[in-house]
């Protein structure tokens, strides 16, 4: 009985082994990359639904925001701050989101 060593079968055997891991691992580092995708549009999504729970909730939030947008110039001292900062806040919601519009991360639709 020979037992002779076949190394081309047994490189063979790994060669489709080490191939079978590689596509094995693109599979999930695309599923992980759409999970992430997914988690980023829901937190920009949750983060502009705070923004504007926050404004329906605080009457005076409400009231800032309406007088900073309709009469900008009445507004003096702290209520210019706090409107500067309100309209700040906005601003780098709407730029995050714009960002993962760029990147794919978001629909069209999802902007509306």
């Amino acid at each position: 009985m020979n037992h002779a060593v076949n190394w081309e079968a047994i490189s063979a055997i790994g060669q489709i082994v080490g191939a079978l891991a590689v596509v094995i691992s693109l599979i999930y580092l695309a599923r992980e990359i759409r999970s992430n995708a997914r988690a980023s549009r829901v937190a920009s999504m949750e983060t502009l639904i705070r923004w504007l729970g926050q404004l329906a909730e605080r009457p005076d939030l409400r009231e800032l925001y309406y007088r900073g947008v309709h009469d900008f110039d009445s507004l003096k001292g702290a209520d210019l701050i706090g409107f500067g900062v309100v309209m700040n806040q906005l601003f780098h919601i709407f730029s995050e989101m714009y960002y993962q519009r760029l990147e794919g991360h978001l629909e069209p639709r999802g902007m509306a």
